[in-house]
């Protein structure tokens, strides 16, 4: 089987860009755009670091008692949002026609699908009383609030 014309070994995942892609550069990014990624890519790597290394205090700022024995799940979660973080830094490439839109689009799709999931996590868990409605709140708040740099930051792409 011959291997495709448009596939670059270099890119990632993706594979290449479309050749009406590579014929223009996009103008550069809105300095609303760049200010809202950075501040999500600083929030979530900020929160990430919290659940890692402080997972009961973490938790606690948000009326959220998390018992030592389930201290791993926040982690878990931190991670997760170390990621995104990490993400959104590293997506931007001078180096390509785009400068990495596509890549950081991407990495902002990505938080957006799980703070969209977060949400509806915290409305079950309120809705079945396993999450009481102060502390549903200040999480459902910070998921809506990166749901909005996010589509902010998406704006200016």
């Amino acid at each position: 089987m011959a291997t495709s014309a448009t596939h670059n070994s270099n890119d990632p995942l993706l594979g290449s860009p479309s050749k009406v892609m590579k014929d223009h550069c996009s103008p550069p990014l809105s300095s609303t755009s760049q200010i809202a990624i950075k501040a999500l890519s600083v929030i979530r790597i900020a929160t990430g670091a919290a659940c890692l290394v402080a997972p009961r205090f973490t938790c606690g700022l948000f009326r959220y008692t998390v018992p030592a024995e389930q201290a791993v799940l926040v982690r878990m979660f931190g991670v997760r949002d170390a990621i995104f973080g990490e993400l959104l830094v590293t997506a931007e490439d001078k180096g390509r026609d785009d400068g990495g839109r596509r890549e950081i689009r991407r990495a902002i799709w990505a938080g957006i699908a799980a703070d969209v999931v977060d949400i509806g996590s915290l409305v079950f868990g309120v809705a079945m009383g396993q999450v009481g409605k102060t502390t549903g709140g200040l999480l459902g708040a910070c998921a809506v609030g990166a749901l909005g740099l996010g589509a902010l930051g998406l704006r200016g792409l």
